[in-house]
């Protein structure tokens, strides 16, 4: 598993170019090729973050992802074992959590609060594409495929979130590996979601009036 999530990493198109968020995003919303890489201790220390103890992130994001199979069978010693990969933050209100085009090495599990997901444009406007709540993901296609974040995250009230860097997704793969087959699940079907979601939302803005 751990070297197919490093293949993943770095994936390259046939021309030799990096993948990015995913061919559509790419393709419409051509992305800066100096991108600078932001590792989470650089964006919690510009954020003022509060840590939160590592146990507490994971038991709390197991909570809300008790009913995903097989991460809700797991058993009791579940959150004690993914709080040796996790981190965790408090972050307050209009802070800008991931921002647009930057390459980032983790992806965020929103524990409480609210989250706006914008695409800001060059004339200074953005496009709201989503409102984020417990238990969303945020900034989970940067750590798979190494290429820019698509969006800028911003927080709309205080929150909590549980962080994974591309370190501890390595470290998980190799040392606990059933852990991290139910947590890969768990993050791929919340994907999935996204994509029906936004499929949803595009087909309804395409049919004819």
């Amino acid at each position: 598993m751990k070297t197919l999530f490093s293949r993943l990493r770095s994936r390259r198109t046939p021309a030799g170019e990096e993948v990015t968020d995913s061919v559509l995003a790419s393709s419409m919303f051509p992305a800066d090729d100096a991108a600078p890489m932001v590792d989470w201790a650089t964006r919690a220390a510009e954020l003022k973050a509060h840590p939160l103890p590592p146990a507490e992130a994971a038991e709390r994001m197991l909570q809300l992802w008790r009913a995903d199979q097989p991460l809700g069978s797991l058993g009791d010693d579940a959150p004690a074992r993914l709080a040796r990969w996790l981190q965790g933050a408090d972050v307050p209100a209009d802070r800008e959590l991931l921002k647009q085009d930057e390459i980032g090495d983790h992806l965020l599990v929103l524990l409480e609060g609210r989250v706006v997901v914008e695409r800001k444009h060059p004339n200074g406007t953005a496009t709201r594409l989503m409102e984020a709540r417990a238990g969303d993901l945020l900034g989970e296609m940067a750590l798979f495929d190494g290429g820019p974040r698509f969006s800028a995250c911003r927080t709309l009230t205080p929150c909590c979130v549980a962080v994974l860097d591309s370190a501890a997704l390595d470290g998980l793969l190799a040392e606990d590996s059933p852990l991290a087959a139910a947590l890969l699940v768990s993050i791929t079907r919340r994907i999935a979601l996204r994509l029906r979601q936004t499929g949803a939302r595009l087909s309804a803005l395409l049919a004819p009036q």
